[in-house]
């Protein structure tokens, strides 16, 4: 990206940080916050001064996930906006020392609401004609989904919609135009040619930051997954030491450039 593009870059997966305040609380290790987190997404995702906003959180999503809703808590979602669980179903506190109402609420003052105040006011005051959420996901489905086991495609974009990006019966709006979604989807084939499938809202139609922060400014938004087997895998990556090589970081983050690139220039 060789100029300034009219784009926000959000990234929230990407932290590693345990808050002080619950950091003698927690079980969960700097393993588990590795494979738990979007891997490297904050790395993969640094177009630089490409873009013409980036916000990104440094808390673990295992802590405080600022891609849910507010009120979206354990026990009935176990992976809600606080968790009791990783992804592979590793509890997240030691036994009986899950955070009390008022501590959840203190995390979410410090952690999640800076960041969506933070993400309104770069919509409100930059020049954005697209919002991009950035994201990474397991090569299958982990054991606390649906269908544990599934595969996954190569590239998944949602906009809340269907498989073609139109507005879903009783969903409510797409969070950018079907049009524009089809559009990214063929930029990313075309530089993935060969490698996977490129897909529209499955497994993920979209999370909860595309679609609030659409609602509230009507700024479209796509959300980009990438299948973490681009990277985690036994040519670029050392499970031991948790190292994956920088090359196929920098080469992965030049191509979705590139695909983002094409997708604004036809746009």
């Amino acid at each position: 990206m060789g100029t300034v593009y009219p784009l926000l870059i959000s990234i929230p997966h990407s932290g590693s940080i345990i808050p002080p305040e619950v950091a003698e609380m927690v079980r969960i290790t700097g393993k588990d916050i590795f494979y738990d987190g979007d891997t490297l997404t904050r790395e993969i995702y640094d177009f630089g001064k490409s873009a013409n906003a980036v916000i990104k959180t440094p808390i673990a999503r295992a802590i405080v996930d600022v891609n849910r809703a507010y009120d979206d808590r354990p026990p009935e979602n176990p992976d809600g906006v606080v968790k009791t669980v990783t992804t592979d179903g590793t509890p997240v506190y030691r036994e009986g020392m899950f955070p009390d109402d008022d501590l959840v609420e203190d995390l979410l003052q410090k952690y999640y609401f800076p960041y969506h105040e933070r993400l309104g006011n770069l919509l409100e005051s930059r020049s954005i004609r697209l919002a991009l959420d950035c994201h990474s996901m397991l090569e299958h489905s982990p054991v606390t989904s649906v269908r544990p086991g599934e595969p996954r495609p190569l590239i998944c974009l949602s906009n809340r919609g269907d498989r073609e990006g139109m507005p879903v019966r009783g969903c409510g709006h797409v969070t950018c135009p079907p049009e524009w979604i089809r559009a990214l989807a063929e930029s990313f084939r075309y530089t993935f040619a060969g490698e996977g499938e490129v897909v529209m809202n499955n497994p993920f139609a979209g999370g909860y930051i595309s679609q609030y922060h659409y609602e509230h400014s009507g700024i479209p938004w796509i959300q980009i997954e990438i299948n973490r087997k681009l990277y985690l895998n036994e040519t670029y990556f050392d499970p031991k030491p948790l190292r994956v090589d920088q090359r196929i970081i920098r080469e992965l983050r030049e191509r979705i450039s590139d695909c983002i690139v094409r997708f604004l220039t036809v746009l």
